[in-house]
């Protein structure tokens, strides 16, 4: 159950040995990082599916070639009030393999070995269950103002049922979420609707656990984007990313200034030229839109 008294170094400190599940027992095997969440409570908080090999190398989150999509584009926007985790802390990934069926090697330039090539894959649904309540907690924690959902597996866990994440009635589109808080809510019978009854000759009072909604945007993953930056049109999955993105910064203002009278810098209000980098390379990167 959530504890409004934890911090974010005491979730990490209870999560970072988890072998819950086959990630868990895969990240212990190689030696690879629990790779927690990073950044600023009560802004924006962006959940992707999972680490990749950037993330599992250095322990952070959305440091690889998909992250820094999302990066740059906050960059562009002139935002850092935000925080990034994933729905699981352990890599997911599986050997690649060419179209005979045959594995795919790759020199490893540290040890100079031929080493299998690993192509990232969205956690499984046991594994995002194993991985969850680490996730509630931690977005309990950090107390978001919104929570943008990056990838169909991400919107998916966070929306409670499968979504098109290339839908526009979907993708940049705002969802309310709950996920569990601290304590409990009294609740009404469901017979008499009276709010206390009498079992085995004792009063009883039911209760439910406690609720926090939460906004949530989802947007298509970066991983996909860089997959698409072939297209320039004016609603290339790039530009669609970006506007999402914007959209997000721009109720988090929104709310700010109505809130506590911050007047917003402006900059995401300004049509963006945002523009893809031809610099990219996803080779190794999986996740679908």
């Amino acid at each position: 159950m959530a504890d409004a008294r934890k911090s974010l170094n005491q979730l990490h400190a209870e999560w970072i040995s988890c072998t819950a599940c086959d990630l868990g027992k895969r990240r212990k095997a190689v030696e690879g990082e629990f790779v927690r969440g990073e950044g600023m409570r009560g802004g924006i908080m962006f959940v992707g599916e999972g680490p990749g090999k950037d993330e599992e190398a250095f322990g952070r989150p959305f440091i690889g070639k998909s992250g820094a999509v999302l990066r740059k584009v906050l960059d562009k926007l002139q935002f850092t009030e935000h925080y990034m985790t994933n729905l699981v802390a352990c890599r997911s990934c599986a050997p690649a393999a060419d179209a005979g069926g045959q594995p795919i090697f790759r020199k490893d330039f540290k040890t100079k070995q031929m080493l299998p090539l690993l192509r990232d894959e969205p956690p499984l649904p046991l594994q995002v269950e194993a991985c969850q309540q680490r996730l509630h907690e931690e977005i309990y924690i950090v107390d978001p103002v919104l929570i943008v959902a990056v990838g169909a597996t991400a919107a998916k866990t966070l929306i409670g049922k499968s979504v098109s994440i290339t839908d526009p009635d979907v993708r940049g589109q705002p969802f309310h979420i709950t996920i569990p808080g601290a304590g409990f809510t009294t609740v009404r019978t469901d017979k008499r609707g009276v709010w206390a009854r009498k079992a085995g000759g004792k009063l009883v009072m039911p209760v439910e656990p406690s609720e926090v909604r939460y906004l949530c945007i989802p947007t298509i993953h970066p991983a996909y984007v860089l997959r698409k930056l072939g297209d320039q049109s004016s609603d290339s999955p790039f530009m669609q990313f970006a506007k999402d993105i914007q959209k997000a910064v721009q109720v988090y203002e929104r709310y700010m200034l109505e809130l506590h009278g911050i007047v917003p810098s402006g900059v995401a209000e300004m049509a963006m030229e945002f523009q893809p980098e031809d610099s990219y390379d996803d080779e190794a990167e999986g996740a679908t839109a």
